[in-house]
């Protein structure tokens, strides 16, 4: 009788063993997402912040200049920077410039809006400059207006400025020196 009840006992103990050791599944998900905004090339490249859209380069020319004018000389080379962007939906502006207020003394005539370059040693004297969008210029930046695309090429758009200082010296008492100015802009998309 010890058998049989050490055998049944065995037997049961071996049961729930058994039992334990067939492999449960659980089963469930992931999500994967994935949300792409607008974006440009601006120059062939994704940055948003500190992009290097060119310059305008009055060169160096004697203080007693009468007009001087320049094209933009663009950062991709060329005259012209490059947008690309996966919307139609964008503008391109000039937000304004560093030095709207005019220093102490100011040789040239005033655009609307006011920018100037500023002499880098002596922060009191400027010269006035106006900027456009086209090489007649006719039609004068604003600040806050888009600037028009002034020719696509392959699905790129290029887009110029031209630089003009009206009204120069003609005077011995214009400050020799380096002057500068600095343009923001900015592409909204």
């Amino acid at each position: 009788m010890k058998k049989i009840a050490l055998l049944i006992a065995t037997g049961s103990v071996l049961a729930l063993w058994g039992a334990g050791a067939q492999a449960v599944t659980s089963s469930g998900t992931v999500g994967a997402t994935l949300t792409l905004t607008n974006g440009c090339l601006i120059n062939g490249s994704p940055s948003q912040n500190g992009i290097n859209f060119g310059s305008l380069d009055f060169g160096t020319h004697p203080a007693t200049f009468s007009t001087l004018t320049t094209q933009l000389t663009g950062a991709s080379g060329g005259n012209s920077f490059t947008i690309q962007c996966t919307t139609s939906s964008y503008t391109v502006q000039v937000t304004g410039n560093t030095n709207s207020s005019a220093p102490g003394t100011v040789v040239g005539t005033p655009g609307t809006p006011a920018r100037y370059l500023v002499n880098t040693t002596n922060t009191s004297q400027g010269v006035a400059y106006s900027i456009y969008s086209d090489s007649g210029y006719n039609n004068v930046v604003a600040n806050n207006a888009s600037i028009p695309v002034a020719s696509t090429t392959a699905g790129v758009d290029n887009y110029t400025l031209y630089g003009r200082i009206q009204g120069g010296g003609n005077s011995v008492t214009v400050v020799p020196g380096t002057y500068t100015d600095t343009i923001n802009i900015s592409v909204t998309y």
